[in-house]
């Protein structure tokens, strides 16, 4: 079998039928995409009168095929059924093989800087230059599932204009060739050679392979030899060490990319993105949770939502439903960001905790007042850490303290101010600022809050509450000497990619991305977007230890599959395997917590869990709507991101409904039925 474009550069035919007419010569039975078929047949019956032997040829070629065709039952009419044509031909099983076959045949035909993978993410600038496609392209779009990118596209010589001043400041430069491009990619070529001398530069040849003749001296290039979505999906992942490349070059383009040449590159322990088969799940069982998430749509327990699932280390289903609001305006898409709420106890201030009790700068078996004195003459003097973690330290679960700073329902002008200064530096809304004494304040009143009553030689039972956390962000600032949202995002969240998990999120992105939460008509008397729906956290300039974090599905996914992974991801350790096994584990016989943890009720239909889940699973839900859980039994990341508090944060319609952990049955249902199939 013989591709006649690829023919026709290795023999430099280029008349009519000649490239044809050679590969048939040379033994080949089918001829695939002859450019001309009436002179390719005609060339070919002459050489056969010509040659005894290539008349004998030509029997033998169509014996065989007629032979395949006989094999296949095509030798007697059949009626095809078309009824469900299209999913017949997009079996889990046809496309189980054409992701195998896409991902093995990408090649990285140059590798000399080592660049690929890309391992390092921290302190780095990322640009992808598309040149002649949009930059709204598949390829981008998996890039940014690695790192934030900057997206420029180049269709005309006129789009190079200023080129250079647009990626100044950046590291890493992915260039996608596409076939597009061909008409001036001569023109072009010598402006990307100029760039390369500045930037580090990744080049990509969708299409043709022989465009890299024209970059054979730089140090990175790929031949991925086609444009459809799923090439671009996996060179993305290739370029990050999402998978692993094996593909060698089938032709010689030029001096130093020589046929049979290319790199191998090993996979990093970082997510990759295929089908639900190649994990072992069956995709039409995960289908059943798109009519959930519609069902909680329709149902108007939340305007929209996404869902993510990992299993192995890889996302086999990511998938965005609904709208930012029920006035169906804008569309969620897997760019959305969320307010993760009560998910920042454990994403955020756990992480801190797990850090510095690793490092034995803290002893979670100690009182909470040896680290903090201004609490040993408070009535929280004998506060365990552990008992906090694990909400049973006697705090109650809420206080409104939002209350304290509100007379005859309106803000009082000592706390709060319209306009930014440095008297009012924190956001709280759109135009409104805490005072720089808030933060004091509420600690103040965080110290003198009353505590639970119980009877004496007893310990407290489990009450979930907010307010240990407020204390163990107090308590990691200190031991770190830090504001903990820098900490977090200097040692984690940027070095894992997870570029849209963080704090105060109007800082870095349009309101736009955001989906908004309630329309506030006590505390702020606003619409919130952006900003912490949580009052006690918004009060605390949008940065507390018990809500306040944003994110997209997949970011918050990341920092779940690190956890799953013992404390690793791309290549880098946060945390020690022991420390997860620590936090993640059942620390008392009457309550299901771990440290800072949720985790399931055994045989519970109405837990915060699927009853499928393993007693290993641990994460957390939040009061927007949200949940994260990792399940190490079955290799499991589920994450469910919605804004069901819009507009109104007393519509519990998503835990009548019971929406999260039916989603997450549907999960297991996939393994099992797949495990049957």
């Amino acid at each position: 079998m013989a591709e006649v474009p690829y023919l026709k550069k290795i023999s430099r035919k280029s008349r009519k039928g000649e490239a044809e007419k050679l590969a048939f010569i040379v033994g080949n039975d089918i001829i695939i995409q002859p450019s001309n078929l009436s002179t390719s047949i005609r060339k070919i019956l002459r050489a056969v009168k010509k040659d005894k032997k290539l008349e004998d040829q030509l029997s033998t070629s169509v014996k065989k095929i007629l032979s395949a065709k006989f094999d296949a039952g095509l030798n007697s009419k059949t009626n095809i059924d078309t009824d469900n044509l299209w999913r017949k031909l997009n079996s889990p099983k046809a496309l189980l093989l054409q992701n195998i076959l896409t991902q093995a045949a990408i090649t990285v035909a140059k590798n000399s800087s080592n660049l690929i993978p890309v391992s390092s993410l921290e302190n780095k600038k990322f640009a992808s230059l598309s040149i002649g496609k949009m930059e709204a392209n598949e390829f981008n779009h998996y890039v940014s599932k690695y790192a934030n990118f900057q997206k420029i596209s180049v269709n005309t010589l006129k789009d190079t204009i200023d080129l250079s001043k647009k990626i100044r400041e950046v590291d890493l430069l992915v260039i996608a060739l596409y076939p597009s491009a061909k008409g001036f990619l001569l023109q072009i070529a010598p402006i990307i050679k100029k760039i390369s001398t500045q930037h580090q530069v990744i080049i990509c040849a969708f299409g043709d392979p022989e465009d890299l003749r024209f970059f054979e001296d730089q140090s990175t290039l790929l031949a991925i030899y086609a444009d459809d979505d799923l090439s671009q999906k996996k060179a993305a992942q290739i370029i990050f060490g999402g998978l692993p490349s094996h593909g060698e070059l089938p032709l010689t383009i030029a001096g130093s990319l020589m046929e049979g040449q290319g790199f191998e590159t090993k996979k990093q322990d970082r997510f990759s993105y295929s089908i639900p088969e190649e994990a072992g799940m069956d995709s039409k069982t995960l289908e059943k949770i798109k009519v959930i998430m519609r069902e909680s749509i329709d149902i108007h327990a939340t305007p929209g939502c996404q869902v993510l699932i990992a299993k192995d280390g890889k996302v086999v289903f990511e998938h965005s439903e609904g709208w930012f609001t029920y006035e169906k305006k804008n569309p969620v898409t897997d760019e959305t960001i969320y307010d993760l709420a009560s998910i920042t106890k454990v994403t955020a201030t756990l992480q801190t905790i797990m850090f510095i009790q690793e490092k034995g700068l803290i002893d979670v078996n100690k009182k909470i007042s040896f680290y903090l004195p201004e609490l040993k003459t408070s009535n929280k003097k004998d506060f365990i850490i552990k008992d906090i973690l694990t909400h049973q330290a006697g705090l109650w679960p809420f206080l409104p303290f939002w209350s304290q700073t509100v007379t005859d329902s309106s803000l009082r002008k000592e706390y709060y101010s319209t306009i930014q200064n440095e008297d009012y530096p924190f956001p709280v809304a759109d135009d409104l600022y805490a005072s720089k004494s808030m933060k004091d304040s509420l600690w103040n009143w965080i110290i003198h809050a009353k505590v639970r009553e119980k009877p004496t030689r007893t310990v407290f039972d489990y009450r979930y509450s907010d307010m240990g956390f407020y204390i163990l962000q107090h308590l990691a600032e200190k031991i770190l000497n830090q504001p903990m949202e820098e900490f977090l995002e200097q040692n984690i969240y940027e070095p894992i990619g997870a570029y849209t998990l963080g704090y105060l999120p109007r800082k870095k992105f349009p309101a736009s991305q955001i989906a908004p939460t309630e329309d506030d008509k006590l505390f702020r008397k606003k619409l919130l977007t952006g900003y912490v729906h949580d009052q006690g956290a918004a009060m605390h300039g949008g940065i507390a230890g018990h809500a306040g974090l944003f994110s997209t599905a997949n970011d918050l996914a990341k920092l779940g599959q690190m956890w799953l992974q013992k404390g690793a991801y791309g290549g880098h350790y946060y945390f020690k395997p022991e420390t997860l096994a620590l936090f993640t584990s059942k620390q008392y016989e009457n309550s299901r917590r771990g440290l800072g943890w949720d985790k399931p009720v055994p045989s519970d239909p109405v837990g915060p869990t699927s009853i499928y889940a393993s007693s290993k699973t641990f994460g957390h839900t939040g009061f927007t709507g949200t949940c994260i859980w990792v399940d190490p039994e079955f290799n499991l990341v589920y994450v469910f991101l919605s804004n069901r508090v819009y507009p109104d944060m007393n519509n519990n319609k998503i835990l009548n409904a019971n929406i999260r952990p039916r989603i997450q049955d549907v999960i297991y249902q996939s393994i099992f039925n797949h495990c049957q199939n």
